[in-house]
């Protein structure tokens, strides 16, 4: 019997009510490394030991909800629990959202404020990790309106996340690599459609420094729910070269405002993906 998501939908309601926003702005630096140098910010906290993906999921939540200055949310421990499903036992989920906020704290992507007798005050710091003040992401393009075209290329960029996977209940519907693996297609897409999106298992495993075993198994998952769909392109360069095949990916942003216990079908359902 598929999971209910009504408990998660309902304090999603609550939180939509507050940020009163569409989409939630996360610089592209957070999904994608630039230089490949090292692994973005999104694929350290996945790789963090225990709980990577309530970090993810958690600082994602509040960059939502956090949408106007000074960027700060003060919400128990066990609304967030609530929202990222683990409010089964309230206790418990309170635990590791708590567990998670002192890691995000320690990471430099939240700063806490302690009230007695409160909840903490948690403010958020830019999402890259790096201990500076938080900024929407958008300021930056409002500044270099008018700019040259090189100057708008140097503009970093930022990808919108609908706030449908919060208010249906995916957050807590995807597991980590699933939902990583969507933050990555979103990102690839830079701002078109999200259709027949590729990239070279070399050029995903710098770029976003996940492996193939994680990509495999959020590909699969994402396409269990009809969130993507995987097809193939014929990569031929002339008439002399060998036939080879990509494996292409369709984001279904349509099926967010669906609810994920609709949508879920046997995974062992879903053909193996990502064999190239």
């Amino acid at each position: 019997m598929a999971k209910s998501f009504e408990a998660v939908r309902a304090v999603a309601q609550q939180f939509d009510a507050r940020a009163q926003r569409e989409t939630v702005p996360v610089r592209a630096a957070f999904i994608a490394s630039p230089t490949g140098a090292t692994p973005p910010p999104l694929t350290q906290l996945l790789r963090g030991g225990r709980g990577g993906a309530v970090k993810i999921k958690l600082l994602l939540s509040m960059l939502w909800v956090a949408a106007k200055e000074p960027y700060d949310v003060v919400f128990p421990s066990r609304s967030w629990a609530k929202l990222l499903g683990l409010g089964e036992d309230e206790a418990k989920g309170a635990a590791r959202v708590n567990a998670a906020i002192r890691r995000l704290v320690e990471a430099g992507y939240l700063k806490a404020e302690k009230r007695p007798g409160q909840p903490s005050q948690l403010f958020l710091l830019n999402e890259l990790g790096n201990g500076e003040s938080y900024s929407h992401p958008g300021l930056a393009w409002e500044a270099v309106k008018g700019a040259d075209a090189r100057t708008r290329r140097t503009t970093p960029r930022y990808v919108r996340i609908p706030v449908e996977i919060w208010t249906h209940g995916w957050i807590a519907a995807l597991s980590g690599p699933a939902f990583a693996m969507l933050l990555v297609l979103l990102e690839s897409a830079r701002g078109k459609e999200p259709r027949d999106l590729w990239f070279a298992p070399s050029v995903a495993a710098a770029r976003y420094g996940l492996n193939e075993a994680t990509r495999k198994k959020g590909v699969d998952e994402l396409e269990s729910f009809g969130l993507v769909s995987v097809g193939q392109a014929l990569v031929t360069r002339d008439d002399l070269s060998s036939k080879r095949r990509r494996n292409t990916f369709t984001v279904h942003e349509d099926n967010f405002g669906k609810d994920p216990e609709q949508q879920a079908v046997p995974l062992e359902a879903v053909a193996p993906l990502l064999r190239s």
